[in-house]
């Protein structure tokens, strides 16, 4: 570690740490560079007044004032020493440019972002030769009413000129723009830091603050929640709803004990703004069983599955589990996008790598063709065939299907059907094939999204954290596109992102508004529903019958749940 002039340790990084985000220490320096760059409106005008009362005091000390927002991008420049200015000029220290960690190593600014602390660095500390004759104090500015990091201030100046006074000073700065990004705070928000800072008079207490408009986390809390758990703890808050005061209720953890959490309505002029949930761990508390899902720090899986934390999810790979070790037909049937052939591949691994054929934008003169080739893989001793899209074919294809899959099951091969579902016409077509094993839709269990988000992120190789807002946010929204619309949100906010964390600002405006998500006894009626209909053939009369309720009220509840149109015909 090196000492900082006031005397605090600074963490540095390594040459080999820098050299992981793509640099050499050869390379010809080239940043990100954007001229046209948006700034937080409130964070520029808490912070322009300090940043003026900076330029006065350095004129004669040959130092620069610097502020840079969140992802390192440098917003204001202040400086009157006309030799430093051409020197930070030539090293591509303007307003627009971007110097986080990623992309120039070892500075002052990118640890500062990184890891959120007051950082010095001289000379030789700096990753790139152009950095070598600076010495740089940088400071994190984190909004007290948010918890939301904003940006850094700095204070740069030539090596020979480094001063003792740099350290405090830029601390001093940042400070007092934390101060005004307090004062220009909406009601609102100092509402929500004052519920926080009166339930956290105690110490060692484990609470947090929910809201649209800020965050709060106690250090006990900290310590036990992850990004996965706030978002969690959120949308259990919503769930409640009205009157839900004080109301116990247990939480399964990331880390994998069960907490007990009382959620309290935080109000302002009668509305309610936020929550605050104070959290215990019952000295009972177990961890979970093994097979359950756990996430790394980066969202990584480390059991894999049917991902998911959800009873829905937790039933399909019991499901996996009881119909992998034998070799009769099976239907995996679900919504377009929701996983099928992931679950059918978690099936057929079992048995050794399957031959998949994908029959369903085949014209319907080419069936006979299909499956006289599925006859031929099966007759050459393939031990799994997986066929997608049999809801495309006619129930002649699928009769002749399933009489392939019973003589392949007698010689010890298996053949797995997937069948986007959704409309009686379409199950009917599969009817008498298999034993079926139906993927739940993304919608009934919003909760799995905490597991889903960091693996598929991690799946494309990033390794960024995603924000409990965001978290939060998906998990309010419908997905009538279900996992594969989900894996397409996250590859576009990755490519949007700048930083190490994916924040609300990088999901699509259309996706944060969300929509009023079903509870889960609604679930259970629409799925209900959907397995009356499909066993009456698409009769609604029947289907009625078996809810035993009227054909008035089946038709009023299939439209409220918004099912497909082919369900109401017949």
């Amino acid at each position: 570690m090196t000492p900082s002039p006031s005397g605090q340790p600074l963490i540095l990084r390594s040459w080999e740490r820098s050299r992981m985000c793509g640099l050499d220490r050869g390379d010809r320096l080239t940043l990100p560079y954007q001229a046209d760059f948006e700034a937080s409106g409130r964070f520029l005008r808490a912070a322009e007044p300090v940043m003026d009362r900076l330029a006065e005091w350095l004129p004669g000390c040959g130092t620069s004032a610097v502020l840079t927002d969140a992802a390192g991008q440098l917003l204001l420049i202040r400086c009157d020493d006309d030799e430093l200015s051409r020197r930070m000029e030539a090293g591509q220290s303007a307003p627009g440019f971007v110097w986080s960690e990623e992309f120039s190593g070892t500075n002052a600014v990118g640890i500062a972002l990184e890891e959120r602390i007051a950082t010095w660095t001289t000379g030789n500390d700096h990753y790139l030769e152009v950095l070598r004759d600076l010495a740089c104090a940088a400071v994190p500015i984190v909004n007290p009413l948010t918890q939301r990091l904003e940006g850094a201030v700095d204070l740069t100046t030539l090596l020979h000129r480094a001063s003792p006074l740099m350290m405090p000073m830029a601390m001093q700065a940042a400070k007092a723009i934390e101060d005004r990004l307090v004062e220009l705070g909406s009601a609102a928000e100092r509402c929500l830091l004052e519920a926080f800072m009166s339930a956290t008079k105690r110490p060692g207490r484990s609470v947090v603050v929910l809201s649209d408009r800020a965050e709060f986390s106690s250090a006990a809390a900290s310590k036990l929640l992850g990004a996965d758990d706030r978002a969690l703890l959120g949308q259990r808050a919503e769930d409640l709803g009205e009157g839900a005061e004080r109301r116990p209720v247990e939480v399964p953890l990331s880390n994998g004990e069960v907490a007990v959490a009382r959620f309290e309505q935080i109000r302002l002029a009668g509305r309610r703004i936020g929550t605050l949930v104070q959290l215990t761990i019952p000295a009972s508390s177990s961890r979970r069983s093994p097979g359950t899902v756990v996430t790394g720090r980066f969202g990584g899986p480390k059991e894999f599955g049917f991902l998911g934390r959800s009873p829905a999810a937790k039933h399909v790979n019991q499901r996996i589990q009881e119909v992998g070790a034998s070799t009769f037909p099976l239907v995996i049937d679900g919504e377009a996008g929701v996983g099928k052939f992931t679950v059918a591949k978690l099936i057929a691994r079992r048995t050794g790598k399957p031959v998949v054929f994908d029959v369903s934008n085949t014209p319907s003169v080419n069936e006979a063709n299909l499956l006289r080739e599925l006859g031929d893989v099966l007759s050459a001793g393939s031990r799994c065939v997986i066929v997608k899209g049999i809801g495309d074919r006619s129930e002649e294809f699928n009769s002749h299907l399933a009489t392939l899959a019973e003589t392949a099951e007698n010689h010890a091969s298996r053949v797995i059907a997937t069948l986007t579902s959704g409309s009686a016409a379409r199950v009917a077509k599969a009817a008498g094939f298999g034993v079926r094993l139906t993927v739940p839709s993304l919608r009934e269990r919003p909760e799995d999204i905490l597991d889903l988000a960091p693996a598929l992120i991690s799946r494309r190789g990033a390794r960024v954290r995603i924000a409990p807002p965001v978290l939060h946010a998906l998990m309010r929204y419908e997905w009538p596109g279900n996992v594969r619309e989900l894996d397409s949100v996250l590859s576009a906010m990755l490519n949007r992102s700048r930083g190490s964390e994916i924040t609300l600002s990088d999901l699509p405006a259309h996706y944060q508004r969300g929509s009023r998500r079903l509870r889960r006894i609604e679930h259970i009626e629409r799925s209900a529903i959907i397995q009356a209909i499909t066993e009456a053939g698409g009769n609604k009369t029947q289907a009625a019958e078996l809810l035993e309720i009227g054909r008035a009220t089946l038709y009023r509840k299939m439209k409220a749940y918004k099912l497909d149109p082919d369900l109401l015909g017949g």
